[in-house]
């Protein structure tokens, strides 16, 4: 989640702290990667390769290598950390929604194929007035109920034929089917709010065809069975769930192209990153969790390759410079807006949290006169989230540890095979998101989120321009 509405409090009270940054000013670093972040952003983004985590990852690798970045892969262990027992609830609640509304939403499929092949007989066939009743019996509706004239049915009636007797039978049972669908998916628990969405428009679509006698219904159910699609597929990217083995498997691959990787266990990625930083190893960290920020001292790159979006760089120094805060002070105010680790405090938002960190100082006197109105919530344990912002795990000690593995040309090919990987048409990809970035980044070619000795006009390299345009 990170820490909740944070960048908008930095954008309004200390705009200096977050700027955009082109790729170019990172030339010659070694930067931490928080490689978890970047797990889940590639597993459930919109690429569509088979192995879309693998692929993420190299090129992401390949952004680094064009732009001479040295990039320190850190990877979340396998034993995680119990303060975030919150964050993990939440999220198997969120797994538990998009497992039953996947298969909700296969069934709707199903229920729509079936329409759809009715929706031909059903333009060429008379609907008498009892049989269109018996489905909307069918459907849970009455015309009194939908505030319709009871004669909008009587025009045309006559009766019921062989034909339409048939019709009738396959739209009732669609209509039943839709009808225990849409009763089921009251269970907030375990159906999202657009699964509901979509079959109340199902419904609403039948009972117009049914009503109104809509003849031409195929390019609405078309439509219908789009979105339906896209659901379905956005829940079945969600339903994935990354294991250990997934992330294993992703260093794996990094390693055999010659990238260092670390694994932080009891602890977060984005800690490690940020003690990374801490002793000198790297000097910055790309993330886009928010968490990040009260970790440390280093800048924070968002959106550090990422297609129509300049690189944003979040400076914690300059924030708290800014905002008037010390550390401690700027830890309990990321507290109060909301993290990984803590509830908050119901009815006071990031802007409240600021005015009231500014005046107080500290979570415990904001406590001592705090408004009758604003309840802490029963979660809120805010001594637990600072001892998790305070206590960076450990980072290898031994300089192996941070020497790139060595690589092999038969390895690597043979490993980018296995994942179906074209190196020419992942390159094109990236260089094509590098001239973007430049583009969008223009105005800011040149500054420097690390040292004010380079922040003043700083020349794009042409020849990174060159290498991106070859």
């Amino acid at each position: 989640m990170g820490v909740h509405g944070l960048t908008a409090i930095l954008k309004r009270y200390a705009p200096k702290s977050v700027r955009t940054v082109s790729c170019n000013v990172l030339s010659q670093q070694t930067i931490a990667i928080d490689a978890s972040c970047h797990l889940n952003k590639f597993i459930y983004g919109s690429e569509s390769h088979p192995h879309r985590h693998i692929y993420g990852f190299y090129q992401l690798a390949q952004f680094c290598n064009l732009n001479a970045i040295t990039p320190l892969f850190v990877f979340d262990g396998p034993q995680r950390l119990e303060a975030k027992q919150l964050e993990h609830a939440k999220r198997a609640r969120s797994r538990k929604k998009v497992k039953h509304s996947l298969l909700f939403e296969r069934e709707q499929s199903l229920r729509l194929d079936n329409w759809l092949q009715v929706s031909d007989q059903y333009d060429q066939a008379h609907m008498s007035k009892e049989s269109a009743l018996a489905i909307l019996g069918e459907l849970g509706e009455t015309l009194k109920e939908m505030e319709m004239d009871p004669t909008i049915l009587e025009d045309g009636t006559m009766p019921v034929d062989e034909q339409e007797q048939e019709l009738q039978n396959k739209l009732r049972l669609i209509a039943q089917d839709l009808r225990n669908a849409i009763a089921t998916a009251e269970d907030t628990e375990k159906y999202t709010k657009t699964v509901r969405e979509l079959a109340n428009r199902e419904r609403d679509l039948m009972s117009d065809m049914i009503i109104h006698r809509y003849k031409d219904i195929k390019s609405a159910l078309q439509q219908l069975k789009k979105e339906n699609q896209a659901m379905l597929s956005s829940l079945e990217k969600r339903s994935f769930r990354i294991t250990q083995k997934t992330r294993d498997e992703c260093q794996e691959f990094l390693k055999t192209l010659g990238y260092v990787c670390l694994s932080c266990d009891h602890h977060e990625a984005e800690a490690m990153c940020a003690n990374l930083a801490k002793s000198g190893r790297t000097t910055a960290t790309v993330s886009e969790d928010l968490d990040t920020i009260a970790f440390g001292d280093a800048p924070i790159l968002r959106y550090f390759f990422s297609k129509g979006r300049p690189i944003v760089s979040i400076d914690p120094v300059i924030a708290r410079q800014d905002l008037g805060l010390t550390r401690e002070s700027f830890i309990d105010l990321c507290i109060l807006c909301g993290t990984d680790f803590s509830g908050t405090i119901q009815g006071i938002g990031p802007h409240k949290a600021l005015q009231a960190i500014q005046k107080y100082g500290s979570i415990e006197r904001v406590l001592d006169n705090l408004d009758p109105r604003y309840k802490p919530q029963e979660t809120f344990n805010y001594a637990l989230a600072r001892h998790v912002f305070n206590d960076l795990p450990n980072i290898p000690t031994s300089e192996s540890c941070y020497e790139p593995p060595a690589t092999d040309a038969l390895a690597i090919s043979n490993v980018l095979q296995h994942y179906d990987i074209d190196p020419l048409e992942a390159d094109l990809n990236v260089r094509q998101t590098m001239i973007q970035q430049s583009i969008i980044n223009v105005k800011n070619w040149g500054s420097d989120p690390f040292s004010s000795a380079f922040a003043a006009n700083k020349a794009l390299d042409p020849k990174m321009l060159q290498a991106a345009f070859n």
